[in-house]
């Protein structure tokens, strides 16, 4: 194994642990400290804006930052995980401060370093896709997704091992809430030591293409934003991603809160749900990726999520009540949870087959997927907020209310928007089975010869964001010329494949849009094909 993939897998490994340790006790932390409902939830939304905002630096400044001859990494790395450090530092020590305000500052700050320190997810993708072929791409990725799975099912022990701490260190007192803080320093620091020992910098690898002009980049995006609102079959995936990002921090918002005043439960119970809901999901995708080979098509797969998920959150807003018992409070978690593999992968592979669909959006494919993401990491963050404050009751409303449900009836937004995607995805329709019609532009012999050549035996030509020239067809030993596979057929295995074993919904992956679109974009390989797979 090579050691880049030691490394990042360190990096994966730590980012999970942290993140499902700190989820089950950030509701009682806040409460212990004299926070709110409110609060509770703005602390959650702010580490996911500011993972949302640090991304697309973290991912532009291993660019600028280049060394004369290799992609700066270390540096990038080095000040996101110092931030994460400092972010446990001001998680633990909260308690020191005898102001409640103080203490709450402390944090909310703790969580807003954290999250710019997490956004250096951005960089392991862009590490990987600069430092491999697409095969070894494909299995790098998997690799990391897999670790990612594996820190979140094992994280529930490390919340029982803390269950019963009492000690004081440096005159500061440290329970099972605030020694999560010493936790995250400890992995992010032993994760920091593998980066700079593993983690080389990458050679620069020479392109031609130079940037197009802000005139034209202006009418790109346009172009892409047309393109969105005009196709449903471009729109709807951003809304189905959208609904699913932001009924998966429902669960992950609600659970402890609403756990504490039905069931009197703590951080250990609500942390071995989460646990069960990672094996359900990695389990869910291995069932999608099984129906998917056996040739169900992604609209069904996508219909059946969404009703499941539907129903789901229709029976968490009436079964979540005070004094219910507790198979019953977590049957309706299971079965909305169940549904979240339904909607990732065949979702995206939906929409990957309509970009390739779509002749305007030919050498978009990779902007047009960051996209994507990015409105998924917006689910992500406007979630919280408003669950807390609109949704989720308090244990004085629960006992004011006639049902004594946990939720305000508010809380049927999340399975009423489970409904209209799928109600829209039924109007969208499913996608016309057959090869994209692709745009030909035409070009004179001397526009042929001026066009720049990319192909070299050490470099396979690579495509930029507008790039919708063809590389001259290759002949094989008849005379006959090779065909390339539909980018639509290679879209939807690629999608299937990154994201099985990732973590969905949990740790966006995307949430970014590199400048470098062109440098990691190759094109579809153009051997090996039958007759049926030719246009």
């Amino acid at each position: 194994m090579e050691p880049f993939v030691i490394a990042l897998a360190t990096l994966s490994l730590a980012d999970s642990i942290s993140f499902m340790i700190v989820t089950p006790s950030l509701a009682f932390y806040v409460t212990s400290l004299g926070g709110s409902q409110d609060f509770y939830g703005f602390v959650l939304a702010v580490y996911s804006f500011t993972s949302f905002l640090g991304k697309p630096v973290l991912g532009r400044w291993s660019m600028i930052g280049c060394h004369s001859d290799a992609y700066n990494f270390q540096v990038p790395y080095m000040v996101s995980i110092t931030l994460s450090v400092l972010g446990g530092l001001f998680y633990a020590i909260a308690p020191a401060f005898d102001d409640n305000q103080t203490a709450l500052a402390s944090v909310a700050l703790g969580r807003i370093l954290g999250g710019l320190g997490r956004a250096n997810s951005a960089l392991n993708f862009a590490y990987v896709a600069r430092a491999c072929e697409g095969n070894e791409r494909t299995s790098i990725t998997s690799i990391l997704g897999g670790i990612q799975m594996i820190g979140m099912a094992i994280a529930p022990l490390f919340s029982a091992c803390l269950s019963n701490v009492s000690f004081t260190l440096f005159g500061i007192p440290f329970d099972n809430l605030n020694s999560v803080g010493l936790l995250l320093i400890i992995f992010n620091l032993a994760s920091q030591v593998v980066v700079y020992l593993y983690l080389p910098d990458l050679p620069i690898v020479e392109d031609s293409v130079s940037d197009d002009d802000d005139a034209e980049k202006e009418s790109e995006w346009l172009k892409m934003f047309r393109c969105i609102l005009l196709n449903p079959h471009l729109g709807v995936p951003f809304l189905t991603i959208f609904a699913f990002n932001f009924n998966f921090q429902f669960i992950e918002t609600a659970l402890a809160p609403a756990g504490l005043d039905a069931l009197e439960w703590g951080p250990v119970e609500v942390s071995y749900v989460l646990g069960v809901m990672a094996v359900l999901i990695f389990l869910g995708m291995a069932a999608v990726h099984q129906l998917s080979q056996k040739g169900v098509s992604d609209f069904k797969l996508l219909c059946w999520g969404l009703l499941g998920n539907t129903i789901g959150y229709l029976m968490i807003y009436m079964l979540w009540y005070r004094g219910v018992h507790y198979m019953i409070f977590v049957l309706p978690v299971f079965v909305g949870t169940g549904s979240f593999p339904f909607l990732g992968a065949p979702n995206r592979s939906l929409f990957s087959e309509a970009v390739d669909r779509t002749p305007d959006l030919l050498g978009y494919e990779g902007t047009m997927q960051a996209l994507l993401s990015m409105s998924s990491s917006i689910g992500g963050f406007t979630a919280p907020s408003m669950i807390t404050h609109f949704c989720l009751r308090t244990p004085e409303e629960v006992s004011l209310s006639n049902d004594a449900r946990e939720f305000s009836p508010l809380a049927l937004l999340s399975p009423l928007l489970s409904l209209v995607v799928l109600v829209a995805t039924f109007i969208a329709g499913e996608p016309v089975a057959g090869e994209p019609e692709k745009k030909v532009d035409k070009m004179t012999e001397s526009e042929e010869e001026e066009s720049p050549g990319e192909m070299t035996p050490l470099a396979p030509r690579r495509r930029s964001d507008g790039d919708t020239a063809d590389p001259p067809p290759k002949t094989d030993n008849l005379g006959e010329p090779i065909r390339r596979f539909s980018l639509a057929e290679e879209a939807r295995s690629a999608s299937i494949r990154s994201t099985m074993l990732a973590p969905m919904g949990l740790i966006p992956q995307y949430g970014q849009i590199y400048e470098d679109d062109r440098r990691r974009i190759p094109n579809i390989p153009m051997t090996h094909l039958t007759s049926h797979q030719t246009r």
